[in-house]
């Protein structure tokens, strides 16, 4: 009996298809899931929804997709997309590395569900996926770091993009309220003298924001980002003077 192929394995086998006007193809059902977790979030896609969506019987999407799991792979893969070839310039590391990072930053921000994907799937495996790490690694590969230190500073710039959805995702949650947790917390119910650093730090204007929360998040991303970038190249000058 022939093994049934692993949901992994379909997305890597997948092969591009003309899209037919009328009709089911793979296309139009992950293109459909996508725009129902764009809208709604993840958790709202179902494969009964997304054929409901499309004017199909439930049972019908499977002769397309082997199952729920399969099709989020196939969404995440199509939500990644391919890297830009010109994603690298090879006019240093450090201006490639800050390119890439703020190009996947912006791709998750297009589509914030998937952040939850790759809690579900674990470590990158698709193709697409494979092909951003790749685009990271190549950013690199000019630095006398060993292999392994370069996978590690990409994976750290990878957590500082993630950490942008998340920290985003808990103050649109907050936002949604039309209340200032902080300006509540800091002026009515926290012991200055218990928390004096935090205190310093709210009436310094720590905590503050602008009229802008775009460009609060994109300044709290750049800041991240050029520290760890900072570090990285601490690290590749200390490679250059033992190798001198």
């Amino acid at each position: 009996m022939e093994r049934a192929m692993s949901p992994l394995e379909a997305v890597w086998s997948a092969k591009p298809t003309p899209e037919p006007r009328e009709g089911l193809s793979l296309a139009r059902i992950v293109s459909t899931a996508i725009e129902i977790a764009n809208t709604d979030g993840l958790g709202a896609v179902s494969m009964s929804r997304v054929a409901k969506s499309l004017g199909f019987t439930t049972m019908s999407l499977y002769r397309h997709v082997g199952s729920k799991e399969e099709l989020i792979l196939h969404m995440q893969e199509a939500a990644v997309g391919p890297p830009p070839t010109d994603l690298v310039t090879g006019q240093g590391w450090r201006a490639d590395l800050e390119r890439w990072a703020w190009t996947v930053v912006r791709k998750f921000r297009r589509h914030p569900w998937l952040l939850q994907t790759l809690t579900m799937f674990g470590p990158p495996a698709t193709p697409h996926q494979l092909g951003w790490l790749e685009y990271g690694l190549r950013a690199l590969g000019s630095t006398p770091l060993d292999e392994g230190e370069k996978v590690a500073a990409i994976l750290l710039v990878q957590a500082h993009s993630l950490a942008d959805l998340t920290f985003h995702a808990a103050g649109a949650a907050t936002a949604a309220d039309d209340t200032d947790p902080y300006e509540t917390l800091f002026t009515r119910v926290i012991d200055p003298t218990r928390f004096p650093a935090l205190m310093a730090a709210f009436t310094g204007g720590g905590f503050a924001s602008t009229d802008d929360p775009e460009a609060d998040r994109d300044w709290l991303y750049q800041f991240g980002l050029q520290r760890i970038l900072d570090g990285v190249q601490v690290l590749v000058e200390q490679r250059l003077a033992r190798e001198a």
